[in-house]
C-alpha cells in the first residue's frame, strides 16, 4: 500500500473544479489502495484565499450590497440580468495589478454558479441582495471547512459536492465518490516567503516526517523542477496531475 502526500496545489482542485481536477481524480483512482495524507500547512496556505479584508475591491458581496443599496429605481431599471451580476463579480478596482486581476478572476469563478439560482425578473434589487447572501454563505462554509480540516486528524472529500469553479466540463461523468485524507502536523512552522519557498518547505517537511511517503501528488507543472533546482535528489517522487485543457482544446 502506497503512502501518497497531497499538497496545496492538489488539495484545492478537489474542492473546486480546475483543469487539473480530473487528472488528480484519475490518480486517486489509480492509487485507490493507497493511503492519502496532507500536511497541515498545505491547508493553511489554501486558507489564505479566505484570510482577507472583506472590502468592496476584494469581496463581490460588498459590491453587490453597495450597488443594490445606492442605485435609484430608475437606475436599477437600466440594468440587464444576469449580465450585470457577472459585471459586478468581475468589477473591482480600475487599473488593477496582475495579482489583483488573478484574485478577482478567482472570486468570479468561485461564485458564478450562484447566479444560476437567482431570479432577477421580478425584483432586481432583491436579487442582488440575495446573491450577496449566497456569496457570504459559500465564503463562510469554505473557510470553516478548511479550518476544520486543518485542525482534524483526518477528513473526507465528497466529490459530489465539488464546486464548479472553472466549469464542470473539466470533469468526466464517472469520478470517485469520496476520498479519506489524513493530516500530518508541521515538523516546524513556516514563517514567511513566496509560494516557491513554501513549495520547497512542503517537500522538505515531507522528507523529515515520520511517514515514509512514496509519492507526492501536485497540480503544478513547475513544482518538480523548482525542487530539483534546490536539492541534489528527490527521495520521494513528485507526480504532477495532467490538465484536461490539453484534451479539450488541442486541435
Amino acid at each position: 500500500m502506497k503512502r501518497i502526500n497531497l499538497e496545496t496545489s492538489s488539495y484545492l482542485p478537489l474542492i473546486w473544479v480546475t483543469p487539473y481536477s480530473q487528472g488528480i481524480l484519475d490518480l486517486v483512482s489509480e492509487y485507490k489502495k493507497s493511503t492519502f495524507y496532507i500536511q497541515e500547512d498545505s491547508i493553511k496556505e489554501a486558507l489564505s484565499y479566505f484570510n482577507i479584508k472583506r472590502n468592496w475591491f476584494r469581496d463581490p458581496a460588498v459590491r453587490l450590497r453597495l450597488i443594490a443599496g445606492k442605485l435609484k429605481d430608475e437606475e436599477m431599471k437600466l440594468l440587464s440580468f444576469p449580465s450585470s451580476a457577472f459585471q459586478i463579480l468581475l468589477g473591482g478596482k480600475i487599473w488593477p495589478s496582475g495579482m489583483y486581476l488573478n484574485f478577482v478572476r478567482h472570486t468570479a469563478f468561485l461564485y458564478a454558479d450562484l447566479i444560476d439560482n437567482i431570479d432577477f425578473s421580478m425584483d432586481k434589487r432583491k436579487g442582488l441582495f440575495e446573491l450577496a447572501e449566497k456569496i457570504d454563505g459559500r465564503f463562510n462554509h469554505l473557510k470553516k471547512t478548511m479550518e476544520m480540516n486543518s485542525n482534524s486528524s483526518h477528513f473526507e472529500f465528497s466529490f459530489e459536492n465539488i464546486l464548479s469553479y472553472w466549469g464542470r466540463f473539466y470533469l468526466s461523468p464517472n469520478i470517485p465518490k469520496k476520498l479519506k485524507v489524513f493530516i500530518w502536523k508541521d515538523p516546524e512552522p513556516f514563517t514567511k516567503g513566496p509560494a516557491k519557498i513554501r513549495d520547497l518547505y512542503h517537500y522538505e517537511s515531507m522528507i523529515k516526517s515520520d511517514i515514509e511517503f512514496d509519492t507526492m501528488v501536485v497540480a503544478n507543472t513547475g513544482f518538480a523542477d523548482h525542487i530539483k533546482n534546490n536539492r541534489k535528489n528527490l527521495p520521494v517522487e513528485i507526480v504532477c496531475a495532467s490538465s484536461k485543457q490539453n484534451d479539450i482544446y488541442s486541435s
